[in-house]
């Protein structure tokens, strides 16, 4: 956490839930992506990116293994015990994709979906004004505006599948956007989006955990990998302490292009890891 970090931001530490396959062991215990951290494993607290969640693992094939999961949104932490096996029927033996992140005053660090245009990408992804937050893909969790800018730069006329929140129907779904220019209007989304302290999720929706809505079919391929499950480390830009900048009203659409000028860099998915992908298994 570095050696200015308090140690409240260097307890606040677990391996976040990032997408939970159907009928899988992680989803048979109800754990919610995003915004569920595996803090404890075994009575062993996980404050460290090491091998030691892994190996718990692997030596509970077909036996309960017992988790303390904290919750971002309700604050509080909840014991599971979830059987690791190879006989559920999915990839991997939990079914779940999990990263080695910080869960210090990340509520704070959530996508907020301000206005959708009519004709858009977004409108057409299902993305709800107001009640919507656009937490992350399989694979990376969108801290700020600027990581889905990214996302979307990197994949444009392409799909995404996109984990949203929604705080009305306090559900976490998945849902498919194709963010590209040539939609009609502005942009590649067609989205006011914000985040920061101002854009926090509204009390009503603490009282619960949230329920995670997985689609009912294999994850999509650029995900597969991390179904198994991929444990990857925190990118120093999701971390978000006292200095984090103010909060941001961006409008995703209005990046301009990227060039298809050979010199130009180009950016690359596994380098906004570790920044997020230093270390992983798949399994």
């Amino acid at each position: 956490m570095g050696q200015g970090a308090s140690q409240e931001e260097a307890d606040a530490t677990g391996y976040r839930v990032l997408g939970v396959q159907p009928g899988s062991p992680a989803s048979a215990v109800g754990l919610v992506s995003f915004f569920d951290f595996v803090v404890a494993c075994d009575g062993v607290e996980l404050r460290e990116l090491d091998s030691t969640f892994i190996d718990k693992i692997k030596g509970s094939e077909d036996v309960p293994l017992p988790c303390s999961v904290y919750n971002l949104k309700s604050r509080r932490t909840r014991d599971v015990s979830i059987t690791p096996t190879r006989n559920w029927g999915g990839q991997g033996m939990l079914g779940v994709t999990i990263r080695f992140d910080t869960y210090y005053k990340a509520d704070e660090c959530l996508v907020r979906v301000l206005s959708v245009a009519d004709g858009s990408p977004a409108q057409a992804a299902g993305f709800i004004a107001g009640a919507d937050y656009l937490l992350g893909t399989a694979e990376r969790v969108f801290s700020d505006a600027d990581a889905l800018l990214d996302e979307c730069q990197l994949h444009l006329d392409a799909a995404i599948e996109v984990y949203v929140y929604n705080v009305d129907s306090d559900e976490v779904r998945v849902a498919v956007v194709v963010p590209t220019y040539q939609w009609g209007g502005d942009g590649c989304l067609g989205a006011d989006v914000a985040h920061g302290y101002l854009h926090r999720l509204p009390t009503r929706c603490r009282g619960s955990d949230g329920v995670s809505v997985e689609p009912d079919r294999p994850a999509a391929p650029n995900a597969a990998v991390a179904t198994g499950a991929m444990v990857t480390a925190v990118g120093a830009s999701v971390r978000a302490g006292a200095d984090s900048p103010p909060p941001r009203r961006n409008r995703v659409p209005g990046r301009t292009p990227p060039t298809s000028n050979p010199d130009v860099p180009r950016h690359h998915p596994t380098e906004e890891a570790g920044r997020t992908l230093s270390q992983g298994w798949s399994w």
